[in-house]
């Protein structure tokens, strides 16, 4: 599999865009998000096997819808840092901040490796957590997780789950970090 532009891969000959496959360039064929998925996962070639969780893994975040709604008790930040609004402005110098961090720069580790790249909660960690990491794409869930509250949470870690706390970023690189993670909700 070879990425050739963000979210093209050419597997196995084919040119895959979302839902389409592209074979040759030449003409676009729909396939089911599914099916798509699985010949992203695996080069083109069926893959079998009866794993509960067999569409969550390989694929790096790539395919999938990830889990949504997601539901689960989180640890509450305090009144005064939950109801906190991000005091950065959604601007290309922010997001480019925000997206380094979380795919490539922010310690212990960049958040693609277990939220994936397309912020789906497929990452490639994804096997081996329990509860999966939040899906940042499921407007469902992340309408309901206020600015301030996810701060707290990359800041302090969540107990109970796979999140870490990312001690070594500064308040200003969690809001910026904030601001790319919203961008994965394109209802909001």
């Amino acid at each position: 599999m070879k990425l050739i532009a963000n979210g093209w891969f050419v597997v196995a000959g084919l040119l895959l865009v979302g839902g389409w496959v592209v074979p040759g360039a030449s003409s676009a064929t729909e396939v089911s998000s599914e099916a798509n998925l699985l010949l992203a996962m695996h080069q083109g070639r069926a893959h079998g096997g009866r794993h509960e969780r067999h569409q969550h893994h390989h694929g790096m975040g790539r395919g999938g819808q990830g889990v949504c709604p997601q539901t689960r008790a989180t640890a509450q930040a305090p009144d005064a840092i939950a109801q906190q609004k991000n005091p950065f402005k959604s601007n290309a110098e922010n997001f480019i901040k925000g997206e380094s961090l979380y795919q490539w720069t922010a310690e212990p580790n960049p958040c693609k490796i277990c939220h994936g790249p397309a912020g789906n909660g497929l990452g490639m960690m994804t096997q081996g957590l329990s509860p999966m990491p939040r899906n940042f794409t499921c407007s469902q869930t992340m309408k309901e997780i206020p600015d301030g509250q996810m701060f707290w949470i990359i800041k302090n870690g969540s107990p109970g789950t796979g999140m870490p706390a990312f001690k070594f970023l500064s308040d200003d690189e969690i809001w910026k970090l904030i601001l790319y993670i919203r961008h994965f909700d394109r209802e909001s």
